[in-house]
């Protein structure tokens, strides 16, 4: 009966241990997302808009990205935000 107990509470410590490394995993990974760049491709396709469309995002200041050597490039974050501040449950 000791041996189960003992086998119960090392199982318990184990899946506590792989809770908290999981848990700063997601929050790493989450991070990271948040400072992902993507291109303007992606986002095209992430919100299902054609370039004219994206290139009304930019010029409006409804999107902000960033341009090297003409190509544009925008954070993922800046994405999900846009995303989350149109939410609507209707």
């Amino acid at each position: 009966m000791q041996e189960v107990l003992l086998l119960v509470k090392t199982i318990r410590s184990d899946i506590q241990t792989l809770q908290t490394k999981l848990d700063k995993f997601v929050k790493t990974h989450s991070q990271q997302l948040k400072e992902e760049w993507i291109t303007k491709e992606e986002v095209m396709s992430i919100l299902n808009i054609s370039p004219r469309k994206l290139q009304t995002m930019r010029d409006n200041g409804t999107l902000p990205f960033s341009q090297i050597d003409g190509k544009m490039y925008y954070r993922a974050s800046d994405v999900e935000n846009l995303l989350k501040h149109n939410y609507s449950r209707r």
